[in-house]
């Protein structure tokens, strides 16, 4: 009687033949990202860059080892709500609640402006009122996990102009929410009574919790003598306030980045969490990795060789017309000049959540892939950028005061 074939599993990467799939990716991947690293270390640029550049390396276009970039982009979002429950950790929330009608309105300010200019060019180029809404939404989205980390690296995550980007950022993760909402109403031509319901009661929920939590100072973690000697302990309690909180914000249809955010606020009051840092910082980096390498393996290299000078134009222009937009905005709310194109200068990358919107918009057949492609290489690029552009912002506005 013949044996039955076991069957081969579908696996993250490719197999060689020879060695564990896992294994090989993993060495693969750690080694790749160590010398990018090293290099871009020397050259002064954030370790991002390596992730994305490792991303593109492994995927199938070059090496082939990666072979599932959706998984990939799972355990990436994983990195997203860790980065922020800790940057909510950071937030010194009295002076953030003291000072939320600022960036509350440069936020919408914003979102109107990108939408207006978004409407000319459309208009002017003949696009769809679909194309000009989506390409609006996404333009007006920034990097948290871009920003929020420069702040923090910088020590300006506390500051005045600190405290306004971190709540611009916290608005434009809320602001998702009804952006979604739109996509799926373009798409349909309706939406649910009860999502509509749900999304309200979740942002309505999540709002009072955190005013509760502040006034009344309601999370109190016992035991906190036998949990500073456990680190164990230490590792699942961080886990189940932060992905905790993620899920209940899901559940309600709201940004799981958004639950983890609340949480980090709301733990971050209490001083003797401070072990969360030494807990959690390596899963954080870990699968914050994740998401950049995820990025990386959906960019088609054929794709920007054949459009590589519109590709660099439209990121420029993007880079140009954020920076623009938001100094304007942080001008009109009370902030110097100088501040002004600083901040500017900070939130003129598009976005990961321009990614989960461009994705929605695929699945949706709104966009095609030409539409797509272009726009995932464009906000890949504004990422890479960034640093290099607050670089040029920084000079610019050292050379303007020291004429003055």
């Amino acid at each position: 009687m013949a044996k039955a074939i076991p069957q081969k599993r579908e696996s993250l990467f490719y197999n060689d033949g020879m060695t564990s799939k896992i294994f090989t990716g993993i060495v693969a991947l750690s080694f790749v990202i160590l010398i990018l690293v090293i290099l871009l270390r020397r050259l002064r640029q954030p370790y991002f860059v390596a992730y994305i550049l490792s991303g593109i390396l492994l995927g199938p276009e070059v090496f082939g080892i990666i072979a599932k970039g959706d998984y990939i982009g799972e355990l990436g979002e994983l990195g997203i709500i860790l980065l922020m429950f800790f940057i909510g950790a950071e937030i010194n929330l009295p002076s953030l609640a003291r000072n939320f009608e600022k960036p509350l309105l440069a936020a919408l300010t914003q979102l109107l402006l990108s939408l207006a200019l978004m409407w000319g060019v459309g208009y002017y180029l003949n696009w769809s009122y679909t194309t000009i809404i989506l390409t609006g939404f996404i333009i007006s989205l920034s990097s948290s996990a871009i920003i929020l980390q420069y702040l923090s690296r910088n020590g300006e995550i506390n500051s005045s102009l600190g405290l306004i980007t971190c709540g611009v950022l916290l608005v434009q993760d809320i602001l998702i929410v009804p952006m979604m909402l739109m996509l799926n109403f373009m798409a349909h031509g309706s939406v649910e009574p009860f999502e509509l319901v749900k999304v309200t009661l979740g942002a309505t929920l999540t709002v009072a919790f955190l005013r509760a939590a502040f006034i009344k100072k309601l999370v109190k973690i016992p035991f906190k003598r036998d949990i500073l000697g456990d680190h164990d302990l230490q590792v699942f309690i961080g886990f189940a306030l932060c992905f905790g909180m993620a899920w209940v914000t899901h559940w309600f249809g709201l940004s799981a980045a958004l639950g983890a955010f609340a949480a980090g606020i709301v733990i971050g009051q209490d001083k003797a969490t401070r072990w969360l840092d030494r807990s959690l910082v390596p899963f954080r980096v870990f699968f914050l990795t994740f998401f950049f390498i995820s990025i990386g393996l959906q960019i088609q290299l054929t794709f920007i060789r054949e459009n590589i000078g519109t590709l660099l134009f439209v990121a420029f222009s993007v880079l140009l017309i954020n920076s623009l937009i938001n100094a304007l905005v942080f001008r009109v709310t009370g902030h110097s000049w100088r501040d002004s194109m600083y901040a500017g200068a900070l939130l003129s990358q598009i976005g990961e959540f321009s990614f989960l919107l461009m994705t929605i918009a695929a699945e949706l057949k709104l966009v095609g892939s030409y539409t797509y492609q272009i726009t995932l290489a464009v906000i890949a690029m504004t990422m890479i950028f960034t640093t290099i552009w607050i670089a040029i912002i920084q000079k610019f506005i050292y050379k303007m005061d020291s004429t003055v």
